[in-house]
């Protein structure tokens, strides 16, 4: 494949194309290696994009230096990296037989580049809406240009009330960014029922709409956006139901999709999804031409079929990887669970695999467990609460996918479990994770293990509520303490009240009837359900416990209760 002197072209100077190219250039230093990049200003970490608006980073160049503060611009990676890069030129088309690569300048001057290994880096562009008109006040969010627009807007004082449409990862950052710091309202539309539906699940989404609405974001669900109406001074968005809100400013941010028209024109070949169809070595379907980064498909390890997942992650271990490759080494990019995070105000929000949604439109069957816990031991001075929602296929137990809000450190449960979904780990692989233990770090048993081991109490025959199902219309059994229950007291008719310590003196009290159980995290409630239905006694325990459900804002809490058991 390689031999001296080799010639190497990468079309894309973002965090794919430039880890691959900087890598190579270190296996081989003989080699003539040229990124060609169509933007003048180019490695930008822009996922911290947000995080400048919101005055957590000082300005963007901090995007746009190494962390010992060397500007990434065309010098420092021609003098520390010993890469060309030919920036403000855009390939335009490739000839895979000649091995030539042309590229054209802002002035439509054309040139051809020889190459003997060619690397698409192209990366993804932005989702627009149907006839998005073109105007300053319209933004996607994608590029530096749009960060300062809006930076500067909120700075003048003309932008006090920003729309975003689409609540995703970008949305949900956003609607931090602009209401924290600058205080500007913030309308952000959703047409699906709950934020992040790509992500989570209703039960867990529902955390984050409420943690949106408590910090004073207008959200709206199930609005699908019909048209955005631009004017001089404002912006008017129409969606479902004949609605209208009026902004300063809009910001789309409904996802991105791969940026393959260069590919394509070339006859590479696509895949289902949309994205550049590549093999385990990242090759194309045209010899040497590789593809990396959010615009190729890569392999799902819990089904095996292609998917997109646009992460910083994937593409600079990709870059990486094609490095090893192109320089004789045998490496193999391996399939992916997925694990993302995000802050969503003082919320933390991570996940990987399948929601249990997208598992059973695949045609699984699955069950979720739901459970409450701390990031440490719960008396630690600084133990925060955390929220997991574990999914698994009943017939194999194979776990399927986990989803974890909370103030506490959900990323640590989540990048765990991703090592596990990747070999395909099971219920008790879950249950029995080895973890580090002291207080100040984790509890006794780690929450991961702790949803495994519910999920397994369901398999024997204890049977959780899902959270949003409620409480309505059942006979409920309050198994909390007495302070408990007059500090959040259930809003609900016939509450039955007994403590797990007085259960079995009470016991008589208890009749034959379909019982849901509850307590404040759901693992008294669980105890509860498995004695129970060892004495006949039909019960279910509500995943989650009321603290679930009063951080999702379910509504079955008053302030305050005068009558106590």
């Amino acid at each position: 494949m390689a031999r001296e002197e080799t010639k190497v072209v990468i079309v894309g100077a973002s965090a794919a194309g430039l880890k691959c190219a900087s890598r190579l250039a270190r296996l081989r230093p003989d080699w003539l290696i040229t990124v060609v990049e169509a933007q003048n200003q180019f490695s930008y970490a822009a996922c911290g994009f947000p995080y400048v608006l919101s005055g957590d980073l000082s300005d963007l160049e901090v995007l746009h230096r190494t962390a010992d503060g060397a500007t990434r611009d065309v010098e420092f990676f021609s003098r520390a990296k010993g890469v060309e890069i030919l920036s403000g030129w855009r390939a335009v088309a490739i000839d895979p037989a000649a091995r030539h690569l042309q590229i054209q300048d802002g002035e439509g001057q054309t040139r051809d580049l020889e190459w003997d290994e060619l690397v698409l880096a192209t990366g993804a562009q932005p989702r627009r809406l149907p006839d998005q008109p073109e105007h300053p006040r319209i933004r996607t969010f994608h590029t530096a240009a749009d960060v300062r627009y809006l930076h500067d807007g909120l700075a003048r004082g003309d932008i006090t009330h920003v729309i975003l449409v689409g609540a995703g990862f970008l949305g949900c950052e956003l609607a931090e960014a602009f209401s924290d710091l600058w205080g500007a309202q913030v309308t952000l539309l959703e047409e699906a029922s709950t934020p992040l539906p790509a992500q989570l699940d209703p039960e867990v989404g529902r955390i984050v709409a409420q943690t949106l609405r408590t910090r004073g974001v207008d959200l709206r669900l199930g609005a699908e956006v019909e048209q955005i109406e631009p004017a001089e001074d404002q912006v008017r968005v129409h969606f479902a139901g004949g609605k209208t809100v009026v902004g300063d400013a809009a910001v789309v941010a409904i996802g991105v999709e791969p940026e393959i028209q260069l590919a394509a024109t070339a006859g590479l070949r696509l895949g289902p999804t949309g994205g550049l169809e590549v093999d385990d070595r990242l090759g194309t379907s045209a010899p040497n031409i590789w593809a990396i980064g959010d615009a190729v498909e890569l392999r799902s390890a819990l089904t095996g079929e292609p998917v997109l997942l646009p992460l910083g992650s994937l593409a600079n271990r990709q870059g990486r990887t094609l490095a090893n490759i192109l320089s004789g080494g045998q490496d193999r990019f391996p399939p992916v669970a997925g694990a993302m995070a995000l802050k969503v105000f003082d919320l933390n929000v991570a996940s990987v695999g399948a929601t249990s949604r997208d598992a059973v439109a695949h045609g699984e069957s699955v069950r979720s467990v739901w459970i409450s816990a701390h990031d440490r031991a719960e008396f630690w001075p600084d133990a925060a609460e955390i929220f997991l929602q574990l999914s698994y296929r009943t017939d194999s137990r194979k776990v399927v996918g986990l989803q974890a809000v909370g103030p506490g450190d959900v990323s640590k449960r989540v990048d765990v479990a991703a090592q596990l979904l990747n070999q395909g780990a099971t219920l008790s692989d879950f249950a029995q994770l080895e973890h580090a233990y002291s207080p100040a770090f984790a509890s006794a048993l780690e929450p991961l293990a702790i949803a495994a081991m519910a999920a397994e109490n369901v398999e024997e025959g204890v049977e959780v509520r899902c959270p949003e199902a409620g409480l309505d219309g059942f006979q409920v059994l309050d198994v909390r303490r007495p302070e408990e229950i007059e500090a959040r007291p259930l809003d609900l008719a016939g509450v039955t009240c007994i403590t797990p310590e007085d259960l079995r003196e009470r016991q008589d009290e208890i009749e034959f009837l379909p019982w849901v159980v509850v307590c404040e995290r759901g693992t008294r409630a669980a105890e509860v359900v498995r004695w129970l239905r060892g004495r006949g006694v039909t019960a279910a325990y509500f995943g989650g416990g009321l603290r679930w459900s009063s951080l999702a804002g379910l509504g079955l809490q008053t302030e305050s209760r005068t009558n106590l058991p």
